[in-house]
């Protein structure tokens, strides 16, 4: 049948015939808009990747609460052999400071677009000071694959010497900052005793990349508060350096 038959037959019904035509089409619609929408939503979930589709992607394998020292290690309930070994890895990570009383693990995860990301942080306390570790994961949701920190600065379009400006810059940062509140004395302690009393030596140094809403960032642990007394001046937010901001899927 022709456009034009299917046009003349539609011109010459009557208009409570019309009607219900614009109506059924309208109805027809409306389900196939709420039908893509609960196979979005349910795509959300990941139920289909999931190993255990009652918990969430990321959850806590193990949870000790403290008012202090709490720790939380994350399990990736994904069903693959790839995820299986970051679960591994993460155990691996941890295990030293799982039972130890002065330490505190805590973690996070982003999902942007196809990637899942997830950072681990531990923080081991003795005496009057710390060190902090990070370990960060980025898997592609599509193949459940570990992706290797060349191919995540590839799909940003940044190379290790960009990042390397970025690190050095954000510490000049920090470095100006702290000698204009008056933390530190340019004259006694230029910009190389400053990185001396952070103990960075290499800016590229445990870098750990994480994708967080979209933006590209690093983790990288430094010496957050130094006998020059600029503890009032860091937090545990600086050891986060933003890279690139989001790009498009």
């Amino acid at each position: 049948m022709s456009k034009n038959r299917i046009k003349r037959d539609f011109l010459h019904l009557n208009n409570s015939t019309k009607k219900m035509v614009i109506i059924s089409g309208a109805i027809i619609l409306i389900c196939i808009i709420i039908l893509f929408y609960f196979t979005l939503n349910s795509s959300d979930n990941y139920n289909n990747i999931k190993k255990d589709r009652s918990k969430h992607i990321v959850y806590s394998i193990i949870e000790k609460e403290d008012n202090v020292y709490s720790k939380y290690v994350p399990y990736i309930n994904i069903k693959s052999d790839s995820v299986d070994k970051v679960n591994e890895d993460i155990n691996s990570f941890v295990s030293s400071y799982v039972d130890n009383t002065n330490s505190i693990i805590v973690y996070e995860y982003n999902i942007s677009g196809i990637f899942l990301s997830i950072v681990v942080r531990i923080e081991d306390y003795n005496d009057d000071s710390f060190d902090v570790y990070f370990r960060t994961y980025i898997i592609n949701l599509i193949d459940k694959e570990l992706i290797s920190n060349d191919s995540i600065l590839n799909y940003f379009n940044i190379d290790e010497n960009k990042v390397s400006n970025i690190i050095e810059s954000d510490f000049k940062n920090f470095y100006e900052d702290l000698v204009d509140e008056g933390y530190y004395d340019s004259k006694k302690c230029d910009y190389k005793c400053f990185l001396k009393y952070k103990n960075v030596s290499n800016y590229l140094d445990d870098v750990n990349y994480y994708i967080k809403d979209g933006d590209l960032v690093l983790y990288k642990p430094f010496v957050l508060y130094s006998l020059s007394g600029d503890v009032d001046y860091f937090d545990t937010d600086n050891y986060e350096f933003l890279l690139v901001e989001s790009v498009s899927e």
